[in-house]
């Protein structure tokens, strides 16, 4: 039997009295926690019967069999009825009761889809992770994240981050990775050898609980590597951090020794402000990374507009750095839309370098249910029941505060006890609480006792949170679009173990749907009475540039809202994405001639403090103050964005009448028109309405649509290195070569390290072995080397690379067709390599330009 049942039975035998190891399985030691917080009151019936059962589903699903368990009867812990009621068969006993699970999945209404359903259930409460694949990592990603990470978790993630460490200054990529495949080791790969000698990295997110994760992480990380911290010993920069420690970071960044700050936009565009924009003017500041990139798109009420007006920041940073020393921008998100591309590139691309990387796919691990009830009631009644039935740990998503906590309030009355609740308005100290909680760790995120088995939350909850083992999303709503569903849903089975993602609508759902999808665009007429209280009030700078204060009331608001200026900025933005104007950030103050150090520091500090209510408006266009063409370029971008919305609506209504696979309604919603081609989404599915009804059924571990992994292919940056190229002048490749092996061994390297500290860094070619790539690595570093391990560069990239022969005197058949096709090679072999179309010549002789290593190496 699995040591998982044997320590729930020995928890159960040993109560009341738990002092005990605790166990090794994640369900198990949430039953410890319930078990002993029942007798304080932390914990109720529901979580105890809860948590039993799902033990015991776990261990018939891992040993296909029966396995009772033994549990007393007490006071404070479940009846024989209670535990009838949540889905176990019952025997009385001489020392309590005997349980035995009676497995439970939402109703499908035919016998087909329900012996379907079972075998998905039983995926999940088997917990069995999916096979990783294996791609051979390149030197730069272990040298930048140490040795634990000799693989890419996939092709995308090893194609994006070969083309964020190549990318040129002031360059912007945009990387769509799904969820669980490690964007956050691209942003890592990127800072950490940027950053190593002297320099500074901006990572943007939405979250004070993603920040202190992140932080946690890059602690370990730099740990683990031997690097030392950052000086004030601090990386995320939050509204709780002490005054002398927010003090200490700003003027790290400065002297550009913090490497790494982690930041919501807010912080920015205020109290960051000048320490970053006196940190770009060295050209000390390297990467601005962007995590949940789509959040820059989207316009509900629970985000922030500073989102998009960080364009303007990032565009005054480009104009005040030194042109070598620009700042890269990195855009990250697991699902991008096609207006959320086009906001993205509109505000944060440079022209002609831009670079998306698409490796999108649908998630592998959910199985979706829906369940459309007639009433609320009926609803309410579905709800609770996939609540006791469904793993832990769970989400419950509603679209309003109130409901959360009219959910939370009916939950607790049921016997849940362990559960919290996380919506836009609750504090951070509340969320990271209920996070820590929810996940079992202390402040500095080390193992802890379990509070929390459950949260209920709005959208507002679990942006970029990286809990591996949520096992289950419900929701008790149906939300606005299908975007925010399937963000939500990518909370569950980030450890890749199948999970479950449920939905229950009532028909009053849908109206409450409707309405926040039209409330999210503001109209022409209220945008432009706004835009006119803005630029009237707003100070004149001359040459079309107007500082405006973004806490301007328009005429049609009385008195000031609490979403006054998230509705400027989404006026500006859409004006900026309908070319009508250009946004920058405001200049900072410039100390005047024998100005008193006290009160410099007085305008210093008033500047800061209100640098986030301010923006550069520049009117480019003559005819912005045209009413009539304003309002036709206004309520063309306008109509863009509302359509948008509708559409993704019209979308999550017909996933929800599950006449189609889910997986292909997703896909089919996150594909986009891109330089002339279309981006798909690849298509997977474990289980939907659709096709556990009309398909197949499909045997244990597999998929009913399995779209294959992406291969998204690196960016060729133009104008890229190529320290060789006056030698090589108008020829497409050229030989270099070698006279013996002595001469090899010793000079080979030394190229190849030149070559890559310039820039020139891609190797193939059997001739590149393991021990010389890490070596070219270390004396290069921390310039980027990067090694075609299974040809796809030799085959596809357009760009130069070095193509190293080995011993055996021949060239592979890719290679070969390389040189055919005229792309810029070097390739490096020994001089008596025979020509493959003439073998009585050697390729030296045959080549237009051919020098020995040791030539290539003085002309370097």
């Amino acid at each position: 039997m699995s040591d998982a049942w044997a320590d729930a039975q020995a928890l159960w035998s040993a109560w009341p009295h738990l002092e005990v190891t605790r166990p090794a399985d994640s369900t198990v030691g949430r039953l410890l926690d319930a078990l002993r917080g029942v007798a304080e009151d932390r914990a109720g019936w529901h979580d105890v019967a809860a948590l039993t059962l799902q033990v015991l589903l776990e261990q018939s699903a891992r040993r296909q069999g029966i396995w009772p368990l033994q549990v007393p009867v007490g006071p404070r812990l479940p009846s024989r009825e209670q535990w009838h009621d949540i889905g176990c068969d019952v025997l009385s006993t001489p020392d309590g009761l005997s349980l035995t699970p009676r497995p439970w999945h939402p109703p499908t209404g035919t016998a087909h889809a329900d012996r379907a359903v079972e075998i998905e259930m039983a995926e999940v409460f088997a917990g069995r992770a999916a096979a990783t694949p294996a791609h051979t990592a390149d030197p730069f990603w272990t040298m930048a994240l140490g040795s634990d990470y000799r693989s890419y978790t996939s092709l995308g993630q090893r194609e994006a981050a070969r083309t964020i460490v190549t990318a040129p200054p002031g360059s912007t990529v945009i990387a769509c990775l799904p969820t669980g495949q490690g964007k956050t080791e691209l942003a890592w790969a990127a800072a950490i050898p940027a950053t190593r000698r002297r320099g500074v990295a901006v990572v943007v997110v939405p979250t004070v609980v993603l920040a202190m994760d992140l932080e946690r992480r890059i602690h370990r990380l730099l740990a683990t590597l031997g690097e030392p911290p950052s000086p004030s010993g601090h990386y995320a920069y939050t509204g709780g951090l002490a005054d002398d420690i927010k003090q200490a970071i700003r003027r790290d960044i400065r002297d550009g020794r913090q490497r790494i700050v982690i930041a919501a936009p807010e912080a920015l565009v205020s109290g960051l402000r000048l320490s970053l924009e006196s940190a770009v003017r060295q050209g000390l500041l390297t990467h601005l990374i962007i995590d949940e990139a789509h959040l820059v798109e989207q316009w509900g009420t629970e985000f922030r507009p500073e989102f998009q007006a960080m364009s303007g920041l990032r565009r005054s940073w480009l104009a005040m750095a030194p042109p070598e020393r620009r700042p890269v921008t990195l855009a990250m998100s697991a699902t991008l839309t096609r207006q959320q591309i086009r906001t993205i590139e509109d505000l944060f691309g440079s022209p002609g370098a831009t670079e998306l990387i698409w490796a999108s796919q649908t998630r592998r691990e959910p199985s979706y249910f829906i369940e459309r009830c007639d009433t609320d009631s009926a609803r309410t009644s579905a709800i609770l029941q996939a609540v006791s039935a469904l793993p832990k740990p769970m989400i419950i998503y509603t679209t309003r505060r109130r409901d959360a906590v009219e959910w939370a309030q009916r939950l607790r009355g049921a016997g849940f006890y362990r559960l919290a609740v996380v919506t836009g308005d609750i504090g951070d100290t509340g969320r990271r609480e209920a996070v820590m909680g929810w996940r079992g760790e202390d402040h500095d995120g080390k193992p802890s006792p379990t509070r929390f088995d459950i949260v209920v939350g709005t959208s507002a909850f679990g942006l970029g949170l990286d809990m591996a083992d949520v096992r289950s999303v419900v929701h008790a709503c149906v939300p606005e679009t299908l975007d925010r569903y399937y963000q939500e849903v990518g909370r569950a089975g980030r450890d890749r173990r199948p999970a479950l993602a449920y939905l229950a609508s009532a028909p009053s759902d849908y109206g409450v749907a409707a309405l926040i999808n039209r409330e999210i665009v503001i109209s022409s007429d209220k945008g432009w009475d706004r835009w006119g209280s803005m630029a009237r009030s707003a100070a004149d700078l001359g040459h079309g540039r107007l500082d405006i204060d973004l806490d301007t009331l328009p005429t049609y608001i009385p008195e000031e809202s609490g979403h006054n200026r998230q509705w400027n900025v989404r006026t500006l933005n859409l004006m900026a994405q309908a070319g009508l104007i250009d946004l920058h950030s405001p200049q900072p103050p410039s100390r005047n001639a024998d100005e008193p150090e006290d009160q410099w520091q007085r305008r210093l500090a008033d500047y800061s403090a209100h640098a986030d209510a301010r923006i550069v408006a520049h009117i480019g266009n003559g005819r912005t103050n045209d009413h009539t063409f304003w309002e036709r370029r206004f309520e063309g971008q306008r109509a863009s964005v509302a359509t948008e919305q509708t559409k993704s609506l019209d979308r999550l209504r017909q996933l929800i009448k599950g006449d189609r696979c889910t997986g292909v309604t997703i896909a089919d919603y996150y594909r986009s028109p891109w330089r002339g081609g279309i981006l798909r989404t690849a298509v997977n599915c474990r289980g939907c309405p659709h096709c556990r009804s009309t398909e197949p059924e499909r045997p244990r571990g597999t998929l009913y649509r399995d779209g294959g992994e992406p291969f998204p292919g690196v960016a060729h940056w133009s104008g890229r290195p190529d320290p060789l190229g006056a030698l090589r002048g108008d020829a497409a490749w050229i030989s270099l070569w070698w006279r013996d092996r002595v001469i090899r061994d010793d000079l080979l390297p030394q190229l190849l390290v030149q070559l890559a500290r310039r820039g020139l860094s891609i190797l193939a070619g059997p001739g590149v072995t393991t021990v010389l790539a890490a070596r070219v690595q270390r004396q290069a570093w921390p310039k980027p080397v990067i090694v075609d391990s299974d040809g796809s560069l030799t085959d596809s990239f357009p760009g130069p690379i070095i193509w190293v022969a080995d011993e055996t005197n021949s060239l592979t058949g890719a290679v070969r067709a390389r040189l055919a096709a005229d792309a810029p090679t070097y390739l490096i072999h020994a001089r008596d390599l025979p020509d493959p179309e003439r073998r009585h010549l050697r390729l030296h002789q045959t080549c237009d330009v051919s020098l020995p290593l040791s030539t290539v190496l003085g002309a370097l």
